[in-house]
């Protein structure tokens, strides 16, 4: 949950989504695993493509935030790994969507507040104005003309991972998790907590939109596609994986 004493900061704003120039950054470090390599990428064989230094300082900064802090989630390496895989694009927008929310408190706020707690509802919309209400009854201490910018980017986010159709529509999308990103999350959880329950009861589903007969699908569907043992028999559950590592399965699973 986030914590109200956060100071809520405009990031949507400062770099945008810039979900392509994100996946080109996280290629590049899993190629080279160095922080400053990437920079100089960036800033010297432009390697965003954009004419502006300024530009590229806020994607670069965008890029820090998301994938080079202790989310709490998989490495900027893994995350560029899977990105390389013969996947659907959709499914590598679906690993990339959490990283630009935890690692951004007013997102995540508003997330939870203005789609998690209406999407199962009959015709779910949501607009601008209310986004900007929202800000508002966040006392945040913002011009209007910032306000009205981080509210259009907000919408633009839930846009381009597919939790709102498209301009002019208002009409919020459940997010409907795919296999792969599925398991590239809950094989991290698996590695990093040893247990079935430590996967199954992260946060993270939540956010992701992942309740419990979803879940059991895309065990399922995991074990189908031979990337773990699933059975489960009322609360009795016995599952092992077949790679002992994220990075295993990333490097064996999915090629």
């Amino acid at each position: 949950m986030v914590s109200e004493a956060v100071k809520f900061q405009a990031h949507l704003v400062r770099g945008g989504l810039g979900l392509e120039e994100m996946k080109r950054l996280l290629l590049a470090y899993a190629e080279c695993g160095d922080e400053l390599e990437v920079k100089r990428r960036a800033f010297e064989d432009n390697l965003l493509g954009k004419t502006s230094k300024r530009i590229v300082e806020d994607m670069f900064y965008a890029f820090r935030r998301r994938f080079l802090s202790n989310s709490g989630l998989p490495s900027a390496e893994l995350v560029g790994m899977f990105l390389k895989l013969p996947v659907p694009e959709a499914a590598k927008n679906q690993v990339l969507f959490p990283y630009f929310i935890v690692t951004d408190p007013l997102a995540e706020k508003c997330y939870r507040d203005l789609v998690l707690s209406r999407v199962n509802e009959p015709n779910p919309q949501l607009t601008s104005k209310e986004v900007r209400e929202h800000l508002e009854a966040l006392s945040l201490k913002w011009s209007e003309k910032l306000k009205e910018r981080w509210s259009r980017g907000f919408l633009t986010m839930l846009r381009r991972f597919n939790l709102m159709e498209k301009s002019p529509k208002k009409n919020l999308k459940k997010f409907w998790l795919l296999p792969e990103p599925f398991a590239f999350f809950w094989l991290w959880f698996w590695e990093q907590g040893g247990s079935f329950w430590s996967a199954a009861e992260h946060p993270l589903w939540e956010l992701l939109q992942v309740d419990g007969q979803r879940m059991e699908e895309l065990l399922v569907e995991g074990q189908l596609k031979g990337w773990w043992s699933y059975q489960r028999s009322g609360s009795i559950v016995d599952f092992q994986p077949r790679f002992q590592t994220l990075r295993e399965w990333l490097e064996n699973a999915l090629g």
